[in-house]
């Protein structure tokens, strides 16, 4: 019987800084290489989500919406990115955060990032305005923009 080839695959299919560990309550941003075409414009962004449970999650979450991503003509690497912010006592801030994020997001691209389903009524409102600057929000998602 003929031996086996074993091959290695160069590229890196996940990378895991140290910080990320430091932190369990935080969102996270999966962002394609290419931009996606949305109503309001184009945004790499596909995905705003949050976790409890660290690291775990999202490579979970990475899992989970990668066949769904890899799906769409051109799109071979997706990112992972991070946003947190302060705690505060008695708040869960990275909800907020993640509310805050999708409700800008629908705000400038007129639908939500193509693998979210929570948060098609989510708006801007006061009690987010009272929690973050929407420009420093608008900042995190223009990041991503390849146009701006």
């Amino acid at each position: 019987m003929r031996r086996l080839q074993v091959h290695l695959n160069a590229k890196e299919v996940m990378t895991v800084h140290r910080r990320i560990l430091k932190k369990r309550k935080v969102v996270y941003l999966l962002v394609a290489r290419s931009p996606l075409k949305y109503k309001g414009g184009r945004s790499q962004i596909v995905y705003i989500g949050t976790t409890r449970k660290g690291v775990r999650r999202i490579s979970g979450s990475a899992a989970h919406h990668a066949e769904e991503i890899m799906a769409r003509r051109g799109l071979k690497v997706i990112d992972v990115f991070v946003v947190s912010c302060d705690s505060r006592s008695g708040l869960q801030t990275w909800e907020w955060l993640e509310d805050a994020l999708i409700a800008e997001f629908r705000a400038e691209y007129e639908q939500l990032p193509m693998c979210n389903d929570r948060g098609k009524k989510l708006k801007w409102n006061k009690a987010l305005n009272k929690m973050f600057k929407r420009t420093a929000i608008n900042r995190v998602l223009t990041w991503f923009d390849p146009l701006k």
